[in-house]
């Protein structure tokens, strides 16, 4: 029997936003005392694996720290890993962002540390087999990917060699269930890897008898430094060095290959991801016994905010990569795009799940910033254009403005996304309520101007913040009636079939688009053969874009009421001043985000009702147990009484206006 290897990772620490104190508190209780310990224990090997991100801080801030990894990486004691530089989803991007995100690691650890990386990490295990040739053309010749994306006939303890298209990469499966923790002794430790690879080794064929084992063991910073406060990391090594007759020994991977690997186990991993992934897609889907293995695209699809937040990903490096006119510009641009990859910002963060809003509204920034970076070349020109943005299989008409970008979808006839540039966010960032963790479900996908159909008493549970009937339009989908390229016009229009009546109603809804805004008109038209008697409600769902749960408020709502500015309160629903029969004659409506300097006004052609509700989304984290407050969405709507004779329509429209104000301190 050959020997049993053991190496030890220490996970990067992963963090989206510009702010450095989550890398501060690292460097203090988990890099310091861990090098501290390696370098009185030279006989401990271990490897890690730095985003660019904390790279680029150590640098500048913690260059001691620097100075000890490039000594432990001169006397091999100690690897570094390679991986992309802003820790992104590898396979949602294009083959150039792989290689330039990879690549730029690559570059960074070697002039930092004196040795370029030979394997790499995936962020969260995100795999995908085409990673295979970007892989192989970036010169790494290996990577670390979770036992759980392997069958269970296939986790041998040896390396796994995987070919595609021509092109191969040795694959480390690390291994979960043998981690440890402060409380098992290192004895016990040895002796649970030695029963595992038994375990394994008496189904073995002769080929791979005599075959050293490799065990690899990740570990997330904070297990790290658990294990060493606890003196664990000082007991395991004492203990084998006190007994160098035993199979296990630790190694660091590259050293495991560069001793010359005996055996490999020649395997396919299609695609997958990291087992909490799994679990948290399982728990929101509700779906507890799913057998088959989920993907990024199946917690996308989960997570509606997350898919939004990638196609505006692909959009951004469609412009770049497309973009000829001047290559120190397209540079730059290509920077913050790769800045707004980073996969925290996708995956919601789970693993702190309240902050999930503040991580998107982050990528955005990047990602707004890096178009506004190719727009400033002074050939920019307004457009409205129409194509799949969405990659859903159904045009939209895509809207670049000089104030903002916006999307229209014939889902609803509504605006599905808001990137204003003068801030860099995309207030229409809005989640859906779950029953499971909200109390209630939303049939419809939220954004600006989606259309209601409402009774009375479905009216009074809408204005309450509850679930009040279908809507009728809001769940339909429009379909093209004109579209203005030139104009910069888009005209929909929808039919349908009011449940509480019976009545067929049709809707005409036409969009002028200016720099500045949106004119929106509609043509509400009874088909029925008696009257109609409704409420016609459109709805805008503003995301709070610095929301966070420390309770600050930095919106403000103000209306023209019969000729009087009201003043309405953020933090509660205006259910009880429309009960008292105020709001019912409103003639402008100005919501402001006034930390972000942006104002939003909203003037009806005629007077109409207001109504208000903060719409708070619960989410769960990784554990599945904790439910935290993610996202806050202010649901603001203009409604109006209808009465249509058989035959007849009426008009109603709103003029949308974005007007930058003076930003205000919190």
């Amino acid at each position: 029997m050959g020997s049993i290897y053991v190496s030890f990772i220490v996970k990067s620490v992963s963090v989206c936003t510009e702010n450095t104190e989550v890398l501060e508190k690292s460097f203090q209780s988990v890099y310091k005392p861990i090098l501290k310990f390696l370098y009185s224990h030279p006989s401990f090997p271990m490897s890690f694996a730095f985003s660019g991100a904390q790279i680029q801080y150590f640098k500048k801030r913690k260059n001691e720290l620097i100075t000890i990894l490039r000594e432990l990486t001169d006397r091999k004691q100690v690897e570094i890993l390679g991986g992309a530089y802003n820790e992104p989803l590898l396979p949602l991007l294009n083959s150039v962002d792989r290689n330039g995100q990879i690549d730029l690691l690559t570059s960074e650890i070697r002039g930092t540390f004196g040795k370029r990386p030979r394997g790499m990490m995936l962020f969260q295990d995100c795999w995908d087999s085409s990673l295979v040739n970007n892989i192989h053309t970036c010169g790494l010749e290996y990577v670390i990917l979770s036992s759980s994306m392997l069958q269970e006939n296939k986790r041998t303890f040896l390396p796994i060699f995987m070919s595609d298209l021509g092109k191969n990469v040795d694959i480390f499966p690390y291994y979960n269930d043998l981690i440890p923790d402060k409380k098992i002794l290192a004895e016990e430790f040895l002796y649970n890897v030695e029963k595992a690879v038994f375990k394994v080794e008496k189904k073995d064929t002769h080929v791979q008898l005599d075959a050293d084992r490799i065990i690899t063991i990740c570990l997330t910073p904070e297990n790290a430094a658990e294990l060493n406060d606890s003196k664990w990391f000082e007991q395991l090594g004492k203990y084998i060095d006190e007994n160098p007759s035993g199979r296990i020994k630790l190694i660091t991977l590259n050293q495991y290959r560069t001793n010359g690997m005996k055996a490999k186990l020649s395997s396919y991993i299609p695609i997958g991801i990291n087992d909490n992934i799994n679990r948290l897609i399982s728990i929101v889907n509700n779906e507890k016994n799913n057998k088959f293995p989920c993907t990024i695209y199946d917690f996308m699809y989960t997570y509606s905010a997350s898919k939004k937040l990638y196609n505006r990903m692909m959009y951004i490096s469609l412009l770049v990569n497309q973009y000829k006119t001047d290559k120190m510009r397209k540079k730059t641009a290509r920077e913050k795009l790769w800045q707004g990859q980073n996969g925290m910002s996708l995956l919601c963060t789970s693993n702190n799940p309240q902050r999930n809003s503040v991580y998107r509204q982050q990528a955005y920034k990047y990602l707004t910033e890096s178009e506004k970076m190719l727009r400033g070349d002074g050939n920019f020109e307004e457009s409205v254009t129409c194509f799949d943005y969405d990659n859903d299989g159904i045009n939209e008409y895509v809207c670049r403005m000089e104030q903002y970008f916006a999307y229209i979808s014939l889902a609803g006839g509504s605006v599905g996304e808001l990137d204003i540039m003068k801030d860099f966010c995309n207030y229409a960032d809005n989640l859906k309520r779950k029953f499971e963790f909200d109390g209630c479900d939303d049939e419809y996908d939220r954004g600006f101007f989606i259309d209601h159909l409402f009774t009375e008493n479905q009216l009074e549970l809408y204005m309450r913040g509850e679930p009040a009937g279908d809507g009728v339009f809001s769940r339909i989908q429009y379909s093209q009636l004109k579209y203005s390229q030139q104009h910069h016009e888009v005209q929909l229009s929808a039919r349908a079939v009011w449940k509480p009546t019976g009545q067929t109603i049709y809707l005409r809804k036409k969009y002028v688009i200016n720099s500045t805004g949106m004119y929106v008109q509609y043509i509400i038209r009874n088909e029925s053969n008696k009257p109609l008697q409704a409420k016609f409600a459109v709805e805008c769902n503003i995301a709070d874009v610095s929301f966070i749960t420390s309770g600050k408020q930095g919106f403000s709502i103000e209306t023209v009421d019969n000729g009087e500015i009201c003043m309405i309160d953020v933090s509660k629903s205006t259910e009880s001043l429309n009960q008292k029969g105020k709001l019912n004659n409103v003639q402008i409506v100005r919501v402001s985000d006034q930390p972000n300097g942006i104002s939003f006004v909203f003037e009806p052609n005629e007077k109409c009702s207001y109504s208000f509700n903060p719409i708070k989304y619960n989410r769960p984290g990784f554990d599945g147990n904790k439910i935290s407050v993610v996202n806050l969405t202010y649901e603001s709507s203009l409604f109006w009484d209808i009465s249509i004779e058989p035959g007849r329509e009426t008009e109603k429209s709103i003029n949308f206006t974005i007007i930058p104000i003076k930003k205000i301190k919190q």
